[in-house]
């Protein structure tokens, strides 16, 4: 039987909204320094937050590395940050960084202390070390089985801590000699099911941890079971205020319940969706939830009582539409949204695909001159829609399988493995090419003046005019791996056997270069802007090595590429080089390094350019669409409620099929 602890006076609950803040990118989890009254927050952007019990952002920055884990001391004065490849930093209230420090091998979860005068890190092996305010090494413990949660009791030098499945147990904290802090292990208990989040009361005579569907089971001081809440869902945070008295818990259902230390429910609303982080004030005056698509609110309980950190409505708290579930007020606060980044909406939808499965399938493609965009999603037709979002008709239909999209200023082109039609955008006007072909493999089109770029089959070769007419053929003993076409009618060609071959236009061979050892080559056209005697552009993925080409495949310069690439991409000024993780670097057209951009967690990432020839990633991450800078820092995204499906990028926008719709957001910047 669980005790009831004494409740305030008021036992009324109106929960209100008080204010709502969007962080740039998903969000990915924030803390509460009770003592300082403010509020540290991350995403998944790498972007860092302080705000403070208005909502009111007081520093932005950026995270040294990726964020795995974060938390902030009570006072405000110290916030842990554990990265990829067991980093450590240590940053103080401003966001500046103090220290950084290898963690130990295999580093998976942190806590701070409330005065922020000791960090511990517990890692997968079982190691948890032990860091002073300034990333010292302060002390060492071992434990059998891996810890997965650790948090500090607040009134005593205490660390409760649980593994991910199979044990709760509690350090006694003394300092040691050379300011250096010992953890004995006090009680321990092997009956605790999975745990999902760790928090104690102030004197932790209320320990819960969050079992989700075996609810959220309760501990006393001394690791004694008192039971379990039990609400319906599955728990995944439940955190008490500072004396017990007011217990918020969250489900993956997405209901938000507040209870009293008995159990009796006192509110219970659902949420938009599911809550990714919560914390409670110490006073149980307010509650903080998030939510991944960014939001993160604060929720008035009681909110007729008058609160000095309570936000009061100004003209800069004009009021405005609040996403919020049944049964919670909104009230005239502002959203406000972190300075960099903006959520926003479709320009416009049109609905494309006739079924969840040809829009899957579908394919898109964006030109830029002038802005169109290609759908290719049912029936074999290439359906054009303009920047404006009307739907322009199609092409005629292609017999055959797969789907190639290819553009050219003013020009279309959608193909099979056995036809291809061509789009004019300037006279609105589409043609098949009459040309018998079998399985294409590779297309490139220049239209205007080129013609086609055509292989079938991976090893024949040709330039076609738009009328169907071979202007020459070739044969090729090694499967061609790319193809680009360049100026005055030269085309150049690379294969599995790691030999460039330049063709004149009438398809004799110009000049080529063999790579050593051989290994097929990713083949673009220079960049814009490249030396006028650069006209190729190659990587060699394995040997790591980038190359320009003058117009007969003559080496002009080379550059050593940091990692094995994965794709290349010309993107107006810059060459692009990523790699399976995500990571990416940009190179000029004289082989120098310009930019290098962090893995993302989008192995799927889109590429564009914008007019000024700023590279610009387009990224899915679950429910957003993420348009970010090289270096990550998120332009514009948004959150959508039908699953995103191909995407396109150019110069005028971005293209996504959301669900069966095609959604158009004009613009990279």
């Amino acid at each position: 039987m669980i005790p009831d602890i004494s409740v305030r006076t008021s036992t009324r609950l109106d929960p209100q909204t008080a204010w709502t803040v969007v962080t740039e990118s998903p969000l990915q989890g924030f803390g509460l320094a009770r003592e300082a009254g403010s509020v540290f927050a991350w995403d998944d952007g790498g972007q860092l937050y302080r705000l403070d019990l208005r909502g009111e952002f007081r520093a932005v920055a950026r995270s040294p590395g990726k964020v795995i884990a974060a938390a902030i001391s009570d006072d405000g004065s110290r916030i842990a940050i554990l990265g990829e490849g067991s980093r450590l930093w240590l940053l103080d209230g401003d966001l500046g960084v103090v220290a950084e420090r290898a963690g130990p091998y295999g580093a998976a979860a942190l806590a701070i202390d409330p005065h922020g005068r000791f960090l511990v890190v517990a890692s997968k092996s079982g190691t948890n070390q032990v860091f002073n305010r300034f990333g010292k090494l302060a002390g060492k413990f071992e434990t059998i089985v891996p810890l997965a949660f650790l948090t500090f009791v607040p009134s005593a030098p205490r660390l409760v801590a649980a593994a991910a499945y199979g044990m709760l147990t509690e350090f006694e904290l003394s300092a040691g000699a050379a300011g250096r802090l010992r953890a004995e292990p006090s009680w321990e208990d092997r009956q605790i099911t999975g745990v999902g989040r760790l928090t104690t009361t102030g004197d932790a005579s209320i320990i819960l941890a969050s079992c989700f569907t075996h609810g959220v089971q309760r501990y006393d001081s001394n690791g004694q079971n008192d039971g379990a809440y039990h609400l319906g869902g599955t728990a995944t945070h439940a955190v008490p205020d500072y004396a017990g008295r007011v217990i918020a818990v969250a489900t993956v259902e997405g209901e938000l319940s507040i209870i009293n230390s008995g159990g009796n429910v006192r509110w219970k609303s659902g949420l938009p969706r599911p809550a990714v982080a919560l914390e409670v004030d110490p006073l149980g005056r307010y509650v903080l939830y998030g939510h991944a698509t960014g939001e993160i609110v604060r929720l008035d309980l009681f909110p007729s009582e008058r609160s000095a950190d309570r936000p009061q409505p100004t003209s800069a708290t004009a009021s405005t539409r609040v996403a919020t579930g049944s049964g919670i007020a909104v009230s005239p606060a502002a959203t406000r949204v972190s300075a960099g980044g903006t959520i926003r909406r479709p320009d416009w939808t049109l609905g494309v695909a006739s079924s969840d499965d040809r829009a899957e399938s579908a394919v898109l493609t964006v030109l830029d001159e002038p802005a169109r965009i290609g759908v290719f999603a049912s029936n074999l037709k290439l359906q054009i829609v303009s920047a404006e979002g009307q739907n322009l008709g199609f092409a005629p239909e292609v017999l055959g399988a797969g789907r190639i999209l290819r553009t050219a200023p003013g020009w279309i082109a959608a193909a099979t493995d056995r036809q291809i039609v061509l789009f004019h955008a300037t006279r609105n006007a589409a043609q098949r090419v009459d040309l018998s072909l079998v399985e294409i493999t590779h297309l490139a089109i220049r239209p205007d003046s080129f013609g086609l770029l055509i292989v079938q089959e991976r090893d024949r070769i040709g330039r076609a005019t738009i009328a169907g007419r071979w202007v020459w053929k070739q044969e090729r003993r090694s499967p061609i791996e790319d193809v680009a076409i360049g100026p005055e009618g030269y085309a150049a060609v690379t294969d599995e056997a790691g030999v460039l071959t330049v063709h004149d236009p009438a398809g004799l061979t110009a000049g080529t270069f063999q790579t050593e050892p051989a290994e097929p080559l990713s083949l673009i056209e220079a960049v814009d802007g490249a030396p006028s005697a650069v006209v190729w552009m190659t990587l060699a993925r394995g040997a790591q090595v980038l190359r320009g080409h003058d117009l007969r495949g003559a080496v002009v310069w080379e550059s050593p590429v940091a990692w094995e690439g994965w794709q290349f991409h010309r993107l107006g000024r810059v060459a692009v080089v990523t790699a399976p993780d995500g990571g990416a670097l940009a190179f000029d057209g004289a082989g120098h390094l310009r930019a290098q951009g962090r893995p993302s967690d989008g192995a799927n990432d889109v590429f564009g350019a914008t007019a000024r020839g700023e590279p610009r990633r387009v990224s899915r991450h679950g429910a957003h669409l993420l348009c970010a800078d090289f270096d990550g820092r998120v332009c514009w995204r948004a959150v959508c409620e039908e699953p995103i499906g191909p995407v396109a990028v150019g110069q005028s926008g971005v293209a996504a099929l959301i669900g069966r719709s095609l959604a158009w957001f004009s613009g990279l910047n």
